[in-house]
């Protein structure tokens, strides 16, 4: 019987001393008022209102210019120039109200948030200051050093200083020119990574040292973004993209900001002009925000329709390595390494006349204003002419090995990717 009285006692003692951890307190207030409401009595603080909550694992700090404290519910309604403070959060409001039991708050009428540099603006808000978790809904805004991002709700995880926004996502990169878009965004701020998992589209507006103004459009299934010592960012799944001067699709690209460059993989095309070049990677090079150079490996493949009309005739040119070199927006130079294979077809008056094929381990092919000018080839040279009697009708057979050419690509209309026909 003793023992049992003694751990009511210590039973009762530790939910007094619970209870009295989430007492809100009152350290000031110009005017106090005591009513009684539907049966609760009801304190109405009037002027420079400061209230605090403490418990073992933090303090909430609470200012207003007026509130209504709820003394069974443990609750208060505040009013003017709210702003809540724990530790290195502050969140400020119109109103609110602040639950002392669930120490959690509820603001409205516009509310902002900031921590460090950061700061999130939104129509209202929830905050658990115990869980460190809050949720904001309304044209949601969190603006720091490097971006501003945007969305129809956001939830914030402090602790593990991760947020997760839903809702016409918008992130903005001003010093980049960049804006992602997203149906969700996941933010790892102590990793400086962020996750797109569905419908990403990056737009990022180029201004080339000329002044020319271009657009450059990707989409993909996922993407991801990384802001280590550089930043990066990598797309995957039924990648497209497109400016005004070259289009690509792919299962994988990575875009380098430091190094303005764009790594294609998985079964990779790009198209420049007439020209579609594909391989088992390729990696295309801007220089001050103009198409420089565009190097493929593997199976590297360069083709390009030859006339409108003879729609079964394309010039085309293979190796191991395939190097593009450009001058502003024009094709200057190909090069083709190891194992080089070129075909291409011949017109006389204006009229065909049969194909040349040739092969060597170096094959140069220079361009003036888009048209073939020089065709150079280096070591182990092989070559071989067909007549236009022998290949009219039968273009095919003559083919270089794993050539292709896909009838669509990607194109850019206004800032959305639509397929165009070649």
């Amino acid at each position: 019987m003793r023992r049992s009285l003694v751990l009511g006692w210590m039973i009762a003692g530790n939910i007094a001393f619970a209870q009295q951890e989430k007492v809100i307190e009152v350290r000031s207030a110009d005017v106090l008022n005591v009513k009684v409401l539907n049966g609760e009595e009801v304190r109405e603080l009037l002027g420079n209102v400061h209230l605090i909550q403490t418990s073992p694992t933090e303090v909430v700090k609470i200012w207003c210019d007026s509130a209504l404290r709820y003394m069974d519910a443990n609750k208060v309604e505040l009013y003017g120039r709210v702003r809540i403070v724990r530790d290195s959060v502050t969140l400020f409001a119109p109103e609110g109200v602040f639950y002392g039991d669930e120490q959690r708050a509820i603001v409205r009428k516009g509310v902002r948030l900031t921590k460090g540099t950061r700061q999130l603006t939104a129509q209202a808000g929830e905050y658990f200051t115990t869980e460190q978790r809050a949720r904001f809904e309304g044209k949601v805004t969190v603006v720091d050093a490097r971006s501003s991002t945007f969305s129809d709700a956001l939830t914030y995880f402090e602790d593990e200083e991760r947020s997760i926004a839903v809702g016409n996502v918008r992130v903005h990169d001003p010093e980049n020119n960049m804006t992602i878009y997203g149906d969700s965004l996941l933010h790892f701020d102590r990793l400086k990574y962020s996750l797109i998992p569905k419908n990403p589209k990056l737009v990022q507006v180029d201004t080339a040292s000329n002044g020319a103004i271009d657009t450059l459009v990707v989409t993909s299934n996922v993407m991801e973004s990384f802001r280590e010592t550089s930043e990066r960012f990598i797309a995957r799944g039924e990648v497209k993209m497109a400016r005004s001067d070259f289009a690509g699709r792919c299962g994988e690209a990575i875009y380098e900001m430091e190094g303005d460059r764009m790594i294609l993989r998985q079964g990779p095309v790009i198209w420049h002009g007439v020209s579609q070049v594909s391989g088992d990677s390729i990696v295309v090079t801007l220089e001050s925000k103009r198409l420089r150079q565009v190097y493929v490996r593997g199976r590297a493949m360069a083709v390009s329709r030859v006339d409108s009309i003879l729609s079964n005739r394309f010039d085309q040119l293979t190796g191991r390595e395939l190097t593009m070199f450009f001058d502003g927006e024009k094709l200057q130079r190909i090069v083709a390494d190891r194992n080089a294979i070129s075909l291409y077809y011949l017109f006389e008056d204006g009229q065909p006349n049969g194909v040349n094929r040739s092969s060597g381990d170096r094959i140069e092919i220079d361009f003036e204003e888009g048209k073939t000018e020089k065709i150079t080839i280096a070591k182990g040279v092989e070559g071989r002419y067909y007549p236009e009697p022998m290949i009219s009708g039968r273009e095919p057979i003559y083919n270089l090995d794993g050539f292709r050419w896909l009838p669509k690509r990607p194109g850019r209309r206004g800032l959305e990717i639509v397929e165009i026909e070649q």
